[in-house]
């Protein structure tokens, strides 16, 4: 029978989830026994323009002596881009704003067309939502694998297939139709080929900064494992596995 992945991959905190508004690193750990380090984080709302860039760290042990940046090894995630959900919200739209969402262009106009990807100014801000709505569900010109809801003013945006496709927002006009980020998910991968071991440094840590205060997590997997049996120290654990 195949291993499971619990047996063949070390699952640890990184980062514990937390409000960050600039540069917080997690806990250090040993990369003395496996070869390959995935950090996985994730976060919450982000307003429009705002970053979350993820760094791999490199140290001489666990409480982060010599701590210095792993060459190559960052990632970006930046509101509004690829990302998992999102919202707009419409204020006093009037025709000619448009809106971007998946490289499909929606136009505000006095009356609605959404064949044409024209949703309705309408009568106040809901009925506007509600229009913008109706046009992204639309099922010919609508956007393709995602799903738009109105509540009051503002449209929320999510995929239908979770993990198989994301969401990008652009070209929005200013203030009158204003995107932000519901949550988002990124990741970077580390060899210890990369670390500077003849200067002692094993251990790794995820150094996250976000250029505006977002909740922010993120969990490490360590695997390629140079010696087993593997024991994942963890709270709680089940596993289902043929009878």
């Amino acid at each position: 029978m195949a291993k499971l992945l619990s047996e063949i991959n070390k699952v640890d905190i990184a980062i514990v989830p937390a409000s960050i508004n600039g540069a917080s690193t997690g806990t250090y750990y040993n990369m003395g026994l496996r070869n390959k380090a995935l950090f996985v984080w994730e976060t919450g709302a982000m307003a429009a323009g705002v970053t979350s860039v993820a760094q791999v760290m490199q140290a001489q042990d666990a409480a982060g002596t010599g701590a210095k940046p792993v060459t190559n090894n960052a990632a970006t995630i930046t509101a509004n881009t690829k990302v998992a959900a999102a919202t707009l919200t419409v204020d006093t739209v009037v025709a000619t704003n448009k809106v971007t969402v998946n490289g499909l262009v929606f136009e505000a106009a006095a009356n609605a067309d959404l064949a044409k990807r024209k949703f309705a100014v309408g009568a106040d801000d809901a009925g506007c939502a509600t229009s913008l709505a109706a046009a992204i569900n639309h099922a010919t010109a609508g956007v393709p694998g995602v799903t738009a809801s109105a509540a009051q003013a503002v449209v929320t945006l999510t995929v239908d297939e979770p993990g198989e496709m994301t969401i990008t927002i652009t070209d929005a006009t200013a203030v009158r139709i204003v995107p932000a980020t519901l949550r988002a998910i990124g990741y970077v991968e580390c060899d210890t080929a990369f670390l500077d071991h003849d200067a002692g440094f094993n251990y790794v840590a995820l150094k996250v900064t976000n250029s505006a205060a977002a909740l922010t997590g993120a969990v490490l997997v360590r695997g390629e494992n140079r010696y087993s049996p593997l024991t994942n120290q963890v709270a709680a654990a089940k596993v289902d596995v043929e009878p």
